[in-house]
């Protein structure tokens, strides 16, 4: 009876198991399609069930920034705050793991980094810091690469007198040049990293060359469903070159 006992505990074990790993797989297939609230559903039903794993907790936070990047107000606010809670718990429960340093810091970034307004150098450190984990480790990882550029990107334009005393005196608007030609080479694929290697051309008057990316943006083929919005912001952001008067 004792060994009958074990054998359907280890059978509903192993039931469980397989049904995590499929939801997981299902909800990374939606990711890769773009199909961020379903992914998120996924991870949700995965969280039910083990709520403190840490491979599933940053799964959720990165689907819940993803869908934050495309609202507005509290909804936003509201969704990367759940995100970065998601993604602590995950490094909490796992400092290894590098796509959980890598989400946090995407979402501490889109939290209250990577707009005009940001005035909290703590969170400019910590983003550098996490993105420093995975390229130490990674070299190579696109999506780290493309994180950097933004860092660099809004930190760099704040004073050195400002930057310096706060251990940001690294940061340089011609570096997110590096970082995002970088993620563009080895993902070409990612109309986003193009957008915004463009945006830092116009930033810095280099309208020659954000005009050649933004055209590049238009003239893509085959574009993926969740890249359709990046071409249409080419074409506004072209508009903008083309027509400065207009803005």
């Amino acid at each position: 009876m004792r060994f009958r006992n074990i054998s359907i505990l280890f059978l509903l074990t192993l039931g469980l198991v397989f049904a995590e790993n499929k939801t997981l797989r299902m909800g990374d297939h939606l990711m890769k399609r773009g199909d961020y609230a379903e992914a998120y559903k996924e991870f949700s039903k995965a969280l039910e069930a083990d709520p403190e794993n840490p491979e599933i907790l940053w799964r959720a936070g990165s689907a819940l920034t993803h869908i934050a990047q495309s609202e507005l107000g509290n909804n936003r606010h509201e969704h990367l705050e759940q995100a970065t809670n998601y993604i602590n718990r995950a490094i909490v429960g796992n400092i290894d793991l590098l796509e959980a340093h890598l989400e946090y810091a995407r979402a501490l970034g889109y939290l209250a980094l990577f707009r005009p307004d940001w005035d909290d150098f703590r969170v400019a450190r910590r983003v550098r810091e996490e993105l420093t984990i995975v390229l130490k480790k990674q070299p190579d990882n696109p999506d780290a690469n493309f994180l950097m550029g933004t860092w660099h990107r809004w930190v760099g334009p704040v004073p050195p007198i400002k930057r310096n005393p706060n251990d940001l005196g690294s940061a340089c608007v011609d570096s997110s040049l590096v970082y995002f030609r970088k993620a563009s080479k080895i993902d070409p694929e990612n109309l986003l990293y193009k957008l915004e290697l463009g945006r830092t051309y116009a930033f810095l008057n280099a309208n020659d060359k954000a005009r050649a990316t933004f055209v590049e943006i238009t003239k893509t083929n085959d574009v993926k469903n969740k890249y359709l919005n990046i071409v249409e912001q080419a074409r506004r952001e072209l508009e903008k070159l083309d027509h400065p008067e207009a803005q």
